[in-house]
């Protein structure tokens, strides 16, 4: 599942343009920081290194964070979006990330749902009134196991 803050991450990158992420950083000492970019020009300098580790997967837009891409509801979603619209979509994931990825998601499932074969039922995520009750023996209110 994904949390509300790399979706806005991701929707921001993706509406600013700065994707692909670079995979390469190198050290420049007269900003004391390390700066991304590819990997031709890392090598020219002395101190470079590579971000991206062989064997992990890798977001084009937030790097090692792979929750939204991993996200198959809110891919789809994605893919129904106009070139043009991301803008849109940023400005309503800053003010409401947490309802974005609710809305967004749902949506997706949607379109999974209506273009599937299988029939999808539609299961709550949300844990019932007495899920983990009680939490341990004894303890509640008028417990019915044996202490």
């Amino acid at each position: 599942m994904t949390a509300p803050h790399p979706l806005r991450r991701y929707v921001i990158e993706k509406a600013g343009g700065r994707t692909p992420r670079a995979e390469w950083a190198f050290y420049e000492p007269m900003l004391g920081s390390w700066i991304r970019c590819d990997e031709m020009t890392a090598r020219r300098h002395e101190h470079h290194r590579r971000i991206r580790t062989e064997g992990l997967p890798w977001c084009a837009v937030l790097g090692h964070r792979t929750d939204v891409r991993d996200d198959e509801a809110l891919q789809v979603f994605f893919l129904t979006i106009d070139p043009e619209g991301w803008p849109q979509l940023a400005a309503a994931v800053r003010e409401h990330s947490t309802r974005c990825l609710r809305e967004w998601t749902a949506t997706g499932t949607r379109i999974i749902a209506a273009v599937s074969d299988v029939t999808t039922s539609a299961v709550s995520r949300t844990p019932g009134p007495l899920a983990g009750w009680p939490r341990a023996r004894g303890a509640g209110q008028r417990s019915l196991l044996r202490r």
